[in-house]
């Protein structure tokens, strides 16, 4: 099955570098940089092909629409109960609250710290 990438961070080199590690892990991989939630949101709204696997990497600080917000979106949504759509906080926060906060979201697939390395990466990419 085909998979689709959507990094969804407010900023722009933190998406770069993520898209060039992905990319050299599996070039044949769609990958879609979105500024904010609100994009992320119609991306995967529109601009997905459900029938990918979906890999969201969700930053939780962000204006317009933060990560809080588009999980709870996504809840009211139910695109969480769509089997082939993984979400991964991803985040430079090490607050305990955002973490506890993290675990009342049980369609996550896991709550990862900045800077991303290219072993969690491919983890990702290879189990889902």
């Amino acid at each position: 099955m085909k998979k689709q990438i959507l990094i969804i961070d407010d900023d722009p080199i933190y998406r770069m570098i993520v898209s060039r590690i992905i990319s050299r892990i599996d070039a044949s991989l769609a990958i879609n940089e979105c500024e904010n939630g609100e994009v992320g949101l119609s991306m995967l709204e529109h601009g997905t092909n459900i029938n990918s696997k979906i890999i969201i990497l969700l930053d939780i600080n962000m204006p317009i629409i933060d990560g809080w917000v588009f999980l709870d979106q996504i809840k009211a949504s139910n695109f969480y109960n769509i089997p082939q759509v993984y979400i991964y906080l991803v985040s430079s926060s090490t607050d305990e609250s955002d973490l506890l906060k993290a675990k009342q979201y049980g369609f996550l697939g896991g709550f990862l710290h900045k800077p991303l390395h290219k072993e969690e990466l491919c983890t990702i990419l290879a189990n889902d």
